[in-house]
């Protein structure tokens, strides 16, 4: 440990109109978000990273990813340090959150 990675999707995403885009990031998302709860389960962390995609033909010819398939994100995975995770600070909901129209907060 660590590792890195990368959750792809079968099949290059910028070949399909936007709705076909929109299925196919709506699934490999919601997938790795849940890999990344997984992990915490079991005392691992990662951190969701995209900046490798500028270079996601070498990273493909380096590890063998064929040119028909997309690479989503890169995820380093290790056990983390430190005494543990916490909850992050956050803005009040009410401050962030509206009901109904723009600007109304919700209560």
């Amino acid at each position: 440990m660590p590792v890195m990675v990368i959750p792809c999707i079968h099949g290059r995403v910028e070949n399909h109109g936007l709705m076909a885009q929109a299925g196919l990031y709506g699934s490999i998302l919601p997938a790795t978000w849940s890999f990344m709860l997984a992990l915490r389960a079991r005392e691992l962390g990662a951190a969701w990273t995209t900046l490798h995609l500028r270079y996601e033909k070498e990273v493909a010819t380096i590890l063998g990813i064929p040119e028909t398939v997309t690479q989503a994100a890169l995820l380093p995975v290790a056990y983390y340090t430190g005494d543990g995770f916490q909850p992050a600070k956050r803005i009040p909901v009410d401050q962030v959150t509206s009901w109904n129209e723009w600007g109304q907060p919700y209560v």
